[in-house]
């Protein structure tokens, strides 16, 4: 052996554990390398985050109300500016947009098609009077991301196709001066994989690598801190006025105590919503699809925050759910549907402006609701426009609904409204049908059954609609509704009049649900018993009300039930109805109808499961009467 190899062996003999340790510290040494050279070593400095706040204003209210209209129709295709406060056209440009138009302070930017059968192109406008101030195409390379704008610069987050960075593109920030398009400054991101970026008081956030947001000194372009968001992925940033936001499945306010988030943040929002809700808050500024106008502009979260300190609230405790020709608001905590507006056509585009709803139709109506009540503050129409999308730029815009104003200006009836939905002939909505029929039936009142019971008479009613209507109907208790239940009872299918069999066992349901408040009713039930049209489901349920009613005056027909089906053959397979019968004969009745009881249970004609049931039934009621029904 050499003296080297001998000295080897002489280590690991003198120090088992030298290897190990050797590779820990390599180990651990390398981490410290990564850790010093990653990019995002900073990442979730909450003083860091304090200080970048910390040099950023909260932008000046500009006063404006402002909605910016994507046009098309017979004038072709154009960009306006619409003045909401004055409800009057301001200007009108020849023009198509591609990209979602972000509004400066005195210009506006959108993306348009580019000339060239490659690349893509940002165009800047004059707030004022809609005309092109500069356009700047990009580089058959780059790909553009997003943008957004204030009074320094149009800041553009674009990709570098073969770039060195993440999927081989590099991702960059340019800053654009705002009224000449001159590059200011030019920032390189860590990664390709980026997001649109958003500005608020001089700082821009940007996305990128799902769970980080970097921001940015919006004079200089330098890096000030960076955001760890670790529960959820960080697909958007929105600027508002209250504050920065980012989030994805729900929103954190960009604060120190946010800047390593989790789901138990102070700042974190995230709204108690049903299931037909898309929880969609904000654009996936990582799609570039979704920069540009589409259906998601239709079906999106409303919302904004009240701020204190480090922690935030829905304003008024209060979301808005925008879900194509309806509006919905919510309680954010409970859930509690406040209001409900349904409107004729698709409203493509909609904002809370802090104080109202305002939305803007394809068919060009702009309506604005209060965002607590739900009752219309505003309307006017653009006539013979076709609008393809729209943004606002209102903040703050509030109108005060007056005599003068027209339209309804009271808060919508909720009923109506949901009664409004469910009869609605568009077939795109069915989730939402059926959760206008769930609200229905939480609705307290006559005007609810009322409304349930309307539903259920009209023709042509999916499935999943008559039954959900009939549930909620069943399950209401409403103490003040017999009589229309008993109106219903009374009903009976008529071609003529278009009207359709009513849901008896339903009805029959609600009728026992009301307990001896539906006594009033047993008439009704009675002669639906009676029917021989009458399906056995709904013979059972009638029965079971009966009792849950305390009918007494029923026992004639019940007994004529039993004597007249007790040995139909095609009562064997389902026998729920004689049975349901019998049982309320025996909690109605007397001493006679225990021994017809009896009777029927000794006849050999009688249906083996009624046999069976009143045997038992007997049984447990007296025991003696038993060896009687049986000792033959």
């Amino acid at each position: 052996m050499s003296a080297r190899a001998g000295a080897r062996a002489s280590g690991r003999s003198a120090h088992p554990g030298g290897g190990l340790a050797r590779a820990l510290a390599l180990a651990a040494a390398a981490l410290a390398s990564a850790c010093a050279t990653s990019p995002y070593r900073r990442a979730g400095n909450a003083g860091e985050v304090a200080a970048a706040l910390a040099r950023s204003q909260p932008p000046a209210p500009s006063g404006r109300n402002l909605v910016f209209l994507v046009l098309g129709g017979a004038g072709g295709l154009r960009v306006a500016a619409y003045d909401l406060a004055a409800s009057r056209l301001v200007w009108s440009q020849p023009g198509d947009v591609t990209t979602r138009i972000a509004v400066g302070v005195d210009v506006i930017v959108h993306g348009e098609p580019y000339p060239l059968a490659h690349g893509e192109e940002i165009a800047v406008r004059d707030i004022g009077n809609g005309a092109i101030l500069w356009r700047h195409p990009l580089a058959e390379t780059e790909r553009l991301v997003g943008y957004d704008v204030d009074a320094r610069g149009v800041y553009v987050v674009m990709q570098t196709i073969g770039g060195a960075g993440t999927h081989g593109a590099a991702g960059t920030v340019v800053a654009l001066d705002p009224r000449t398009g001159a590059v200011r400054w030019r920032h390189v991101l860590p990664t390709g994989r980026v997001a649109g970026p958003a500005v608020r008081g001089g700082l821009i956030a940007v996305p990128v690598d799902s769970q980080y947001v970097i921001l940015l000194d919006g004079a200089t372009g330098g890096e000030l801190a960076q955001v760890l968001s670790t529960a959820e992925a960080a697909t958007f940033v929105r600027a508002l006025p209250e504050g920065m936001f980012y989030g994805s499945r729900g929103v954190y306010l960009l604060s120190p105590a946010t800047a390593r988030a989790s789901q138990q943040s102070p700042g974190y929002l995230l709204a108690n919503l049903p299931p037909f809700v898309r929880p969609f808050y904000w654009y996936d500024l990582y799609r570039p699809e979704q920069a540009r106008y589409s259906a998601i502009d239709r079906n999106h979260i409303l919302w904004r925050v009240a701020v204190e300190g480090d922690r935030a609230r829905f304003r008024d405790d209060v979301v808005t759910v925008h879900d194509y020709r309806f509006l919905f608001g919510f309680d954010a905590s409970s859930g509690m549907l406040r209001w409900a507006y349904s409107h004729p056509s698709d409203a493509v585009a909609s904002t809370d402006t802090g104080s109202v709803i305002a939305f803007v139709s394809s068919e060009g109506d702009l309506v604005a609701l209060d965002r607590t009540t739900g009752a219309r503050r505003y309307e006017a129409h653009l006539g013979g426009e076709v609008v393809r999308a729209a943004t606002f730029d209102a903040d703050g815009f509030s109108p005060a609904a007056t005599a003068a104003q027209p339209g309804p200006t009271a808060t919508p009836n909720l009923v109506a409204t949901l009664g409004a939905i469910v009869a609605d002939g568009d077939r795109r909505f069915p989730d939402l049908k059926l959760f206008a029929i769930d609200e229905l039936g939480r609705q307290p009142g006559r005007a609810a059954t009322s409304k349930l019971l309307d539903i259920l008479g009209e023709r042509g009613l999916a499935p999943a609609v008559v039954q959900r209507t009939s549930e909620a109907l069943a399950g209401r208790h409403d103490t003040q509704s017999a009589d229309l239940l008993a109106a219903a009872l009374r009903l009976h299918a008529d071609y003529a009049e278009g009207r359709v069999a009513p849901p008896i066992d339903f009805l029959a349901r609600a009728v026992g649900a009301l307990g001896a408040m539906g006594r009033s009713a047993t008439p009704e039930l009675v002669a639906q018993l009676r029917q021989p049209e009458t399906a056995t489901p709904a013979a059972a349920q009638i029965a079971r009300a009966l009792i849950a009613i305390g009918a007494e005056e029923s026992i004639p027909a019940l007994r004529d039930f039993l004597a007249m089906y007790r040995a139909d053959p095609a009562q064997d397979a389902d026998p729920s109805a004689l049975i349901a019968v019998a049982e309320a004969l025996l909690k109605l009745g007397g001493a006679a109808d225990r021994r017809l009881l009896l009777f029927v249970a000794e006849e050999p004609h009688t249906v083996a499961p009624l046999r069976a049931h009143l045997v038992r039934a007997l049984g447990e009621t007296g025991p003696g009467a038993v060896k009687t029904a049986t000792k033959d």
